[in-house]
């Protein structure tokens, strides 16, 4: 089965230097190769700043910590990584929280006044 992750990569401006741009640019050659092996869905840039944003599709988390530990521009960025799952995944699990929710019994409280003394 294969999973769905969101990646977002903001590149740290501090490091950068010609050494860390031929990272980058080695990094997204990669990008255009895992793109073509079915592993990257897609990847955008950020018009606002320095990152990226992708979806990856791996066999498993460790496929794609493998694929990201390993690629160059590690270093210089700051990376956030979330698994994605379909919509109607949530629908289902909505269903089943709602029929939960109402099993549990209702009971009437009263409403009590609490008295607080500041001393």
């Amino acid at each position: 089965m294969r999973m769905l992750f969101l990646v977002i990569d903001s590149i740290n401006t501090k490091q950068i230097d010609a050494e860390k741009i031929n990272l980058l640019t080695h990094t997204f050659g990669l990008y255009n190769d895992y793109s073509v092996e079915g592993k990257l869905k897609f990847c955008y840039a950020f018009a606002d700043k320095p990152g990226i944003i992708s979806v990856w599709n791996v066999e498993s988390n460790e496929e794609l910590q493998r694929i990201l530990f390993l690629l160059p521009s590690l270093s210089i960025i700051d990376r956030t990584v979330k698994p994605l799952t379909e919509l109607k995944s949530l629908v289902s699990v909505t269903g089943e929280l709602q029929q939960i929710v109402s099993s549990i019994p209702k009971h009437e409280y009263k409403d009590k006044e609490i008295e607080r003394s500041d001393k």
